[in-house]
């Protein structure tokens, strides 16, 4: 009787993940920061959320991701800058917020996807596992939120940002 852990097919993973990261609150909460995001950066500093972007798909590690947060936090002053017209959160920086997500929010989601794949935690193999789910939890909500900054950056301040707004009601 073997002792060997049963492998899961890469597209159950691919599958679950997806699932989680079409969640109506995943959607929103990428929505959200993709606001703050282009409230606070502005069109100005598209390269920095292009260069997330770049780090998360280009990583096998999720602190290349977290590091790269840190150091545009310590870098640049308008990724500390709160989002004003935040009923729930007010007092706390883009910076902050996106790592609260990464390393928080998404990790909760990552054992959800685990539990959900039967992915323990007891063996590395496991650990790897649920390193990589994590990791593309953090790939799509990237993805996502970039979208929504890219769509909120460019409109900004235009018609076409209400009318785009008002017809997503």
């Amino acid at each position: 009787m073997s002792t060997k852990p049963r492998a899961i097919p890469e597209i159950q993973i691919v599958i679950a993940v997806s699932k989680e990261a079409d969640r109506p609150d995943f959607y929103e909460l990428a929505e959200r920061l993709g606001y703050h995001a282009a409230v606070v950066l502005k069109k100005d500093h598209r390269s920095q959320m292009t260069g997330l972007e770049a780090i998360v798909n280009g990583t096998l590690k999720r602190s290349d991701v977290l590091d790269y947060v840190k150091k545009q936090i310590a870098r640049f002053d308008y990724w500390r800058l709160p989002l004003k017209d935040d009923k729930a959160d007010p007092q706390t920086g883009f910076g902050e917020r996106l790592l609260r997500v990464l390393e928080q929010d998404l990790a909760v989601r990552a054992d959800r996807v685990c539990q959900e794949l039967g992915i323990g935690e007891k063996t590395e193999e496991d650990r790897q596992l649920r390193r990589r789910v994590h990791l593309s939890l953090m790939r799509q909500f990237i993805r996502s939120m970039v979208a929504h900054y890219e769509v909120r950056s460019t409109m900004e301040g235009r018609k076409e940002l209400e009318a785009f707004t008002e017809r997503r009601r």
